[in-house]
């Protein structure tokens, strides 16, 4: 039997990197959306883009300007949404600073200016 390396996980359950480690193995965060909208909650998630939206654009390096209704609806409408908004905006990142590895549902030239 083969041992176990490295656990591959949805971001959006990040105890399981925490598991992961406890065990001494490797961790790679796999964020199952867009590498943009996963930059937008990413700066959301860090307070550089404040809620509610205000204004015309929303102003993301490696991204377009983005009218808010171009935006995740859990950021142009995150009242619509308070039970997942803390995970989706705020859980999965929780830890990922920890991972070994973060990987991402796209591909370079579909989004290489956000990459």
């Amino acid at each position: 039997m083969n041992d176990v390396d490295c656990i591959v996980y949805d971001s959006f359950l990040p105890w399981a990197l925490d598991v992961a480690k406890k065990f001494g193995l490797t961790g790679a965060a796999f964020l199952t959306q867009s590498c943009a909208v996963a930059s937008i909650y990413h700066h959301v998630n860090k307070g550089l883009i404040k809620l509610p939206l205000t204004g015309d654009q929303v102003l993301l390096p490696g991204l377009p300007p983005l009218d808010p209704q171009d935006t995740p609806s859990f950021i142009n409408a995150p009242a619509s949404y308070p039970a997942f908004f803390d995970m989706i905006v705020t859980s999965q990142f929780y830890n990922i600073d920890k991972a070994d590895w973060i990987l991402c549902n796209t591909f370079y030239e579909l989004e290489k200016e956000v990459i």
